[in-house]
């Protein structure tokens, strides 16, 4: 995962990058785990909270 410090040195397009590339690998990768029958809601919520961190970046970077 990304750590908050590393988050503060990358620029607004590449936090924005990374959301991309987050919601697709993990969550196509957990959707296929449901489409299994194997799906796990508190890695869903990790997930979930993992992009809204990011989001509030990009928001806290756009004010500035």
């Amino acid at each position: 995962m990304i750590n908050s410090k590393d988050i503060k040195k990358l620029d607004t397009v590449e936090i924005e990058n990374k959301v991309k590339e987050l919601k697709d690998s993990l969550l196509k990768a957990k959707i296929t785990k449901l489409n299994q029958g194997d799906f796990d809601t508190n890695s869903f919520t990790k997930i979930k909270k993992d992009i809204a961190r990011c989001m509030t970046e990009i928001n806290s970077r756009v004010e500035d």
